[in-house]
């Protein structure tokens, strides 16, 4: 009988790095909420009756040869999806060396408040053998978009990336 050589494969290492660790300041009274499938979301105190304006971070690990403008295509598509989607705009910035697509629009569900949300992507290579798309969305309702999409910006602003 033969004896084939094994090896071991573990996690985190070089070939399968760490989730990067993500960090954002927040007001005082915002409130952290465990989504699934979210790596960090928080909001603002709940008022009854009122839309709670929140940022959600997720962190999606895919091949070496993901791109931001990949990235950028996802983007378009999820918006594509939104009922009567209204675009406010959409581009590139810098922050801290990083390029993010930053996207804002606002839609509105049947019945429901209209929304306007703020979503950044970032895509993060890690050293040739993965990317990870990093996605930080803020959203509030349209009624008091004018101040909370400050702070939600604020908050996006505020991101701090630590890769092990």
């Amino acid at each position: 009988m033969e004896h084939s050589t094994v090896k071991s494969i573990e996690y985190p290492s070089a070939d399968f790095p760490a989730p990067p660790r993500v960090r954002v300041e927040v007001p005082e009274d915002w409130e952290p909420l465990t989504v699934p499938g979210v790596q960090l979301a928080v909001a603002q105190p709940r008022v009854d009756g009122r839309f709670r304006a929140n940022v959600v971070v997720t962190v999606q690990r895919f091949g070496p040869e993901f791109t931001l403008e990949a990235a950028g295509a996802g983007l378009e598509q999820r918006k594509a999806s939104l009922p009567e989607l209204e675009e406010l705009g959409t581009g590139e910035i810098e922050i801290e060396g990083t390029t993010w697509i930053a996207s804002e629009y606002g839609y509105t569900q049947p019945g429901r408040p209209t929304v306007v949300q703020a979503a950044r992507y970032a895509v993060i290579d890690r050293g040739g053998v993965a990317a990870d798309v990093l996605e930080i969305v803020g959203s509030c309702g349209a009624e008091s978009a004018d101040e909370e999409i400050e702070t939600v910006r604020a908050i996006q602003d505020s991101l701090q990336l630590t890769l092990d």
